[in-house]
């Protein structure tokens, strides 16, 4: 018994040892050849890079093939490289009441335009002609920078409303600056929405077989009830929206927090006086990352920074963290992230859109 024990150990051991070294020597080719087939369909040819603002969408295009992860949606933009419903794909159009800019949380990744929360407001609003700006990866340097672009090229707008969000300071901060209204990409030591890699992620990339075998193992126990779901680290404490309860240096470059707000705050006062200047309303709005449900405050530093700045900047300012803080005093946080966004993902899924759409025409029709 003592032989077979000891000889089980050595062939689990060689096994072992010769699956690691199959990993790592070919395991991100076997996972890419073979494994992430999902990705051959993914149509990503709608983005496009910009000379003014760094990068945007290509005009009047349309895919049932957008991809967000293993997810498949329908994108369309229209002729000025907004995204929008596909039946505007080829209406022409200036002039509009209200524009929405922001990041991907704006853009609606993962979703289609119509279950967005722009998208939602739009056909609650008929009487209304809106645009939505956005896209991944944008921030205050870029609303700025788009919006003068626009401006300056024939464009108008009643009233501009920016959705903040938690990425922005970090992008400001560490890969985006301003050279007389253009954006250019900061030190090319730094690469753009890259976080700092714990050894955890690192080995995570170099074995991509045994992270996928980790993965498949633990969707089966999760499916039989054998453990309950958490969510990664990716999404409870992310690097590029934890500075509200856990600020580190690492994740700005070595700048303090108050030097990263402070580019950001630069950014946002120049498109407030360019606004001003041109007779167009400034609204802000903030709202939740799942981190920050889980580890913040409602009164968040997001919430605060940004409030403080709209007193003399701004029309109106809408807290859109507010209603999810509330659904996560009733209900514990796994169940809250599960119904208001994308598995194991930081974006809202149809329902958060929805709420956050819900909250932001009650408190717009209000005002």
């Amino acid at each position: 018994m003592g032989i077979f024990k000891s000889n089980f150990i050595k062939i689990f051991l060689l096994t072992f040892l010769l699956f690691i070294f199959l990993d790592i020597t070919l395991g991100n080719f076997i996972y890419k050849k073979f494994i992430r087939t999902s990705f051959v369909d993914q149509d990503i040819s709608f983005g496009k890079k910009d000379d003014i603002f760094d990068h945007g969408f290509v005009k009047s295009y349309k895919t049932q093939n957008a991809g967000w992860g293993e997810i498949r949606y329908n994108f369309c933009t229209d002729p000025n490289a907004f995204r929008s419903d596909c039946k505007n794909q080829f209406l022409k159009n200036k002039n509009f009441d209200l524009a929405f800019i922001g990041d991907s949380f704006t853009e609606g990744v993962g979703i289609n335009f119509e279950e967005t929360f722009v998208g939602i407001i739009a056909s609650d609003l008929k009487n209304k002609k809106i645009a939505n700006l956005a896209a991944s990866s944008y921030s205050p340097a870029i609303y700025f920078s788009k919006i003068n672009y626009l401006l300056q090229n024939g464009y108008s707008f009643n009233e501009i409303i920016v959705f903040l969000d938690l990425s922005d300071i970090q992008d400001d901060a560490v890969c985006y600056k301003l050279e007389n209204s253009v954006v250019k990409r900061r030190g090319s030591n730094y690469s753009c929405f890259k976080n700092n890699k714990d050894l955890f992620d690192k080995l995570e990339k170099r074995l991509r077989l045994s992270s996928e075998f980790l993965r498949l193992l633990n969707e089966q126990l999760i499916e039989f009830k054998i453990i309950d779901y958490s969510p990664p680290g990716s999404v409870v404490d992310n690097p590029r929206a934890r500075w509200t309860y856990d600020f580190r240096r690492k994740d700005f470059n070595n700048l303090s927090l108050d030097d990263a707000v402070k580019i950001s705050i630069e950014n946002m006062s120049l498109l407030s006086v360019l606004l001003k200047e041109n007779n167009i309303d400034l609204s802000l709005a903030v709202y939740p990352w799942p981190g920050t449900l889980k580890n913040d405050n409602k009164n968040n530093k997001q919430l605060n920074i940004w409030k403080n700045f709209c007193v003399s900047n701004c029309k109106n300012f809408y807290n859109l963290m507010e209603p999810f803080f509330t659904l996560s005093r009733k209900e514990s946080f796994v169940s809250v992230y599960k119904k208001m966004y994308i598995n194991d993902d930081i974006h809202f899924n149809e329902e958060g859109n929805k709420i956050l759409a819900k909250k932001f025409l009650k408190l717009y029709k209000s005002k």
